[in-house]
């Protein structure tokens, strides 16, 4: 199961903020006590940050100085 969300990030270098969506979820063979990924499904106005061959690395950088602001990653682990 998944649930989408809005969070609202600000570069800790400039300042500049916008809103993201994410998707908050677990597979569908999870269990209790199972960590929820954590993905941008939207990037707003920030970039979204590639590898050198040019797929995306999961990050989301600042359009103002590339700082990174956002790693897609496992959220916390789950109350059981």
């Amino acid at each position: 199961m998944a649930y989408l969300s809005t969070k609202s990030l600000t570069c800790p270098n400039c300042d500049f903020s916008d809103k993201i969506r994410i998707v908050v979820g677990v597979g569908p063979r999870s269990e209790a006590g199972d960590t929820p990924y954590r993905r941008y499904q939207s990037a707003g106005g920030l970039i979204k940050g590639t590898k050198e061959d040019g797929t995306r690395d999961g990050t989301l950088r600042c359009p103002n100085d590339g700082t990174v602001v956002w790693i897609n990653q496992a959220g916390q682990k789950a109350e059981q």
